[in-house]
């Protein structure tokens, strides 16, 4: 279920204009951590979760190498907020509805028959 948020971080940069950085997400089991990505270019959302690298902190060097590689990512993630930082406000970004989705995808707007039904129930 965790994929959602990455995907739904994924996509919440691309529509910032924000596209090919990744999004990492941490996966902990007791001692045994791995880290996955997630990125998008050219409208497709591409997640790593498969041969990824798994550290068991229970060994000394493990642990170690688990700890640089956050640092790595954290001195990403200040990165990243640069970029987002440069981006237009969130409040400067055009509203979103389902009527939005649906008529950028090209789907009739008409209401089907049990949408007025439901229409009428809540008045």
């Amino acid at each position: 279920m965790r994929i959602v948020y990455q995907v739904s971080a994924v996509t919440f940069l691309s529509v910032l204009g924000i596209t090919g950085q990744p999004v990492f997400r941490l996966v902990v089991d007791g001692t045994l951590e791995a880290i996955l990505m997630a990125w998008k270019t050219e409208n497709q959302i591409y997640v790593m979760e498969h041969n990824v690298r798994h550290y068991d902190i229970r060994g000394p060097l493990q642990a170690l190498q688990f700890v640089s590689i956050l640092l790595c990512l954290a001195r990403y993630g200040m990165s990243l907020r640069g970029l987002i930082e440069g981006q237009p406000a969130i409040s400067d970004l055009k509203p979103w509805s389902k009527l939005h989705q649906r008529q950028e995808d090209g789907i009739a707007t008409k209401r089907t028959e049990s949408e007025r039904v439901v229409a009428q129930d809540r008045r």
